[in-house]
């Protein structure tokens, strides 16, 4: 930021001024997801039973709304330089600070995505993307700055400002878009099918019908509600010993902190055509094939209609 800010003052560019601006909203932004990750990260307790890990959606929230604070900032100014042009000085200085900057931007921004996807943490990602995107609106000044050094057109200064405005807006409002879905617990097709996917592979003989499956997510972990068809003749402890392993399985896959609240059901003679255990005492109907797991049949609300022989 502080780099940028001297970039600015050597140039007197609103391009370069609107990228320092939106410099100063990552500092203050970035330090918020700090709080926010620190506090997500502290274990449940009586007054949370699910853990703080909903403060990260909080953060995403407010760094969109900053970034939107940003780009109506930059337009202001934007415009206002429009009707009052300013010499622009020192361009060659001004390009070469914005180089250094914008790659060392990228940089960070591709890094905290990434660990913001392997810590499953939606602040760290939305904060990866607000500075992956503050080193594209670098080269986007950095591309203003040098139209202007070539032709002496100040009005393209004004326009690349403008254009970084509406590039920041749209970024800001898809990062609102995300914590508020996380908010309201908007289902995710992707950790859905890999939960399918996760059972699937792991499916072991007596786990009958997956359905009604509902996903919380908690910041850096999930809680996974799942209905589960068991052989009815099956005892009580074996069903239980079967469900513990179940939450092995999905802590292997999203983490130790998942949590997974299993209903687990009995089956009826419906379940006898896609159950393959063998010498069952109680079947009633020929087993005609297995189930293929996947997101649509583990979130219906209700448990797989029999199989037909010419289905």
């Amino acid at each position: 930021m502080g780099v940028k800010w001297a970039a600015y003052a050597v140039t007197s560019s609103s391009a370069v001024l609107s990228d320092a601006l939106e410099s100063g909203v990552n500092v203050l932004t970035s330090s918020f997801v700090l709080f926010a990750v620190w506090l997500a990260s502290r274990p449940r307790d009586q007054d949370h039973p699910y853990g703080h890990g909903k403060v990260e959606f909080f953060s995403s929230g407010f760094e969109g709304a900053l970034i939107l604070f940003a780009a109506l900032s930059i337009a202001v100014v934007a415009i206002a330089r429009t009707f009052d042009p300013v010499t622009l000085e020192n361009l060659e200085l001004g390009m070469a600070i914005q180089v250094v900057v914008s790659v060392l931007t990228f940089a960070s921004g591709q890094l905290l995505i990434h660990q913001g996807k392997k810590l499953s943490s939606p602040s760290l990602v939305a904060d990866g993307i607000h500075i992956r995107a503050d080193a594209i609106t670098t080269v986007g000044t950095l591309i203003g700055v040098f139209a202007v050094w070539i032709t002496g057109a100040l009005w393209l200064d004004t326009a690349v400002a403008l254009v970084v405005a509406i590039w920041l807006g749209w970024s800001g409002v898809k990062v609102v878009r995300v914590a508020v879905g996380g908010l309201m617990d908007e289902a995710d097709p992707e950790v859905l099918q890999r939960i399918a996917r996760t059972l699937q592979e792991n499916r072991r003989e007596g786990w009958l019908a997956p359905h009604h499956t509902k996903v919380m997510q908690l910041g850096q972990s999930i809680h996974i509600d799942l209905h589960m068809v068991f052989p009815a003749y099956w005892t009580i402890e074996r069903v239980h010993d079967d469900s513990k392993q179940m939450e092995k399985v999905f802590q292997q896959e999203f983490g130790e902190r998942t949590e997974v609240m299993l209903h687990m059901e009995s089956c009826t003679s419906q379940s006898c055509s896609y159950c393959c255990m063998e010498d069952c005492p109680i079947r009633q109907h020929e087993f005609v094939k297995k189930l293929t797991w996947d997101s649509a049949l583990i979130t219906a609300p209700h448990r797989a209609k029999p199989i037909q022989e010419d289905d």
